[in-house]
């Protein structure tokens, strides 16, 4: 609902104040009276926000989730939501077996820890700051992680070596638990205006930085899928077919991920033209691979979607990156 309210100037027409009456079914909802304090932010695009909850903003956001509920969604779920302590509660005495399973549950997540337990209750508390792991410093690991997930990946299908492809599977866990620390932060920032400034976020990077996020996990995803094809060494002529895409899309994704803080016009296009290029690439070399079977061309031509499902996501990326003026 839009109100529309007029300034007023105190003390006549020399007065240097002005005022403006905010609605009351407003101040009503917020349980607001005279004298309560009210933070006052200025948006970059000139808007000023009237927050009644900022001064609640650095208070313990405390939640109950029930232990005989889908208990894996509920802890994602309060986790996600910016809840700093969950008390895991239950009807009958918690077993050993429940508590394993929570154990394994909140390994999912960065700095989530059992800090109270009794025979009906666990409490969880995070203990992350967002001060001490900003977004942008959780996004430059996961950009790191993901980049080495799609060397190692594609160096062990090139050589078979399954030890190096389950070490590359394994990475994944570390990357989701970025990705639900990084949608953590940035919900914070977004409800919380005070949050917003103490990340050194704005709201409108906060919203790139939730769907690069996204896009660099899929890459992720995607290397894992490789990973999981590993099998004998392939051939050496289709490895080297093969190499000068492993390489262009490395650096598409560099490219893109580092115009997310510093924008360049020339990797943007750079970027999108290479995905033209391998749109084209991947064609000929899908063609090949079927015109001349050698071990297994269907496992061959998946691992080459894959390596184009990245170069897209890479592109999607760089469709975030924004001139800073």
């Amino acid at each position: 609902m839009v109100n529309i309210r007029r300034l007023q100037q105190t003390g006549g027409k020399s007065g240097s104040s002005f005022l403006i009456i905010l609605p009351k079914d407003w101040v009503v909802r917020q349980k607001l009276s005279k004298g309560d304090p009210v933070v006052v932010a200025e948006r970059e695009d000139g808007c000023l926000i009237i927050d009644p909850r900022l001064p609640k903003a650095g208070e313990r956001k405390t939640t109950t989730a029930q232990m005989e509920q889908n208990l894996r969604w509920e802890i994602t779920s309060r986790y996600l939501l910016g809840f700093d302590e969950i008390h895991i509660v239950s009807k009958e005495p918690i077993t050993n077996e429940q508590r394993e399973d929570l154990m394994r549950i909140i390994k999912r997540f960065v700095a989530l820890e059992v800090t109270e337990e009794d025979d009906y209750q666990i409490v969880l508390r995070c203990l992350i700051d967002p001060a001490t792991l900003p977004v942008n410093t959780a996004m430059r690991r996961m950009h790191l992680i993901t980049s080495r997930m799609i060397h190692d990946s594609m160096a062990a299908y090139f050589t078979g070596a399954k030890e190096m492809a389950n070490e590359v599977v394994q990475r994944d866990e570390e990357i989701d638990r970025l990705f639900f620390l990084i949608v953590r932060e940035i919900r914070s920032a977004i409800q919380y205006p005070r949050m917003s400034e103490l990340m050194n976020i704005t709201p409108v990077e906060a919203l790139d930085f939730r769907l690069a996020a996204q896009y660099i996990e899929r890459i992720a995803d995607l290397a894992v899928d490789i990973a999981r094809k590993v099998d004998v060494p392939i051939d050496t002529s289709l490895k080297k077919k093969i190499e000068p895409i492993v390489e262009k899309v490395t650096n598409m994704f560099t490219d893109a991920f580092n115009n997310l803080f510093k924008f360049n016009s020339k990797k943007v296009r750079s970027v999108i033209e290479a995905e033209r290029d391998l749109i084209s690439e991947t064609g000929k070399l899908r063609q090949h691979i079927v015109a001349t079977p050698n071990g297994q061309p269907q496992t061959q031509v998946l691992v080459v979607d894959s390596l184009l499902r990245m170069g897209e996501a890479a592109k999607d990326i760089v469709d975030l990156a924004l001139p800073q003026s």
